[in-house]
């Protein structure tokens, strides 16, 4: 298959995850954690749990991007919780579609939310009409020779803009989530293999008043963030291309 044809079925969500030839962020992610734990994820996906989080971000993310295909993407359920009967079997009907289920009060908390984030003359200004939405790419890193995919929230000739949603949008607090979920390796990640020469985030708090910034990604950030992703990469050539080491026998041995 060719490079060209590949990226084309990166646009359907269930090739894009299942999929563990070309190496995700995500997947880095993992890696960092423990090679272990991300060929157990590999071999076994049945253990990768939806969770509420995802659910609502993933509602979220086609509100902001997608609007005009919400209806298509989410459907909507009355319902005071997820554990009702009703629910459970709305929820059994639409199984077999691509489907994400919220419930009324979370579809009314994005709707706020939507309506918070694009009263910003500086949000509307980056994520222009003409601009290109929930982008899938695919490339072969120039230094280990891995094969990496990415999908990009939005693209605006060469800047990248991902939307994030967080508990706390201050520069300290959302600097504390750049640290703990490896957003500087994701910018970086997605620069390179997208060939642009900007990272925007634009966060947006998920309790009202739903306060919105725009966060430039720095040099030294985007840097700290290519070290480590070409780090990663080099230890999945090892461990998964070149065998160099085999990954039941590794074990972490650092000083504190």
């Amino acid at each position: 298959m060719s490079l060209d044809s590949f990226i084309s079925k990166l646009e359907d969500d269930s090739f894009y995850y299942s999929d563990y030839e070309f190496v995700t962020n995500s997947q880095l992610g993992l890696i960092k954690k423990d090679v272990r734990t991300y060929k157990l994820m590999r071999d076994n996906p049945h253990l990768r749990k939806e969770t509420f989080p995802m659910i609502f971000g993933r509602a979220y993310h086609v509100a902001m991007l997608e609007p005009n295909e919400f209806n298509q993407k989410v459907k909507v359920f009355d319902s005071a919780t997820r554990t009702t009967k009703g629910f459970k079997e709305f929820k059994l009907e639409n199984s077999t579609a691509p489907t994400t289920i919220i419930l009324t009060k979370e579809y009314d908390k994005i709707m706020r939310m939507q309506d918070v984030l694009f009263s910003h003359k500086e949000v509307r200004d980056l994520m222009v009409a003409e601009g290109e939405r929930e982008i899938a790419n695919a490339w072969q890193d120039s230094d280990t020779g891995v094969f990496c995919k990415g999908k990009a929230d939005y693209r605006n000739g060469k800047t990248l803009i991902d939307l994030k949603t967080t508990g706390d949008g201050s520069l300290y607090g959302f600097s504390g989530s750049c640290r703990s979920y490896g957003y500087d390796r994701q910018a970086s990640f997605y620069s390179d293999g997208f060939g642009c020469d900007e990272f925007v985030f634009i966060t947006q708090e998920k309790e009202a008043p739903y306060n919105v910034s725009i966060f430039y990604a720095g040099k030294e950030f985007m840097d700290r963030g290519r070290s480590e992703y070409k780090y990663l990469l080099d230890t999945y050539r090892r461990f998964f291309i070149d065998n160099e080491a085999v990954v039941d026998e590794h074990l972490i041995m650092d000083t504190l």
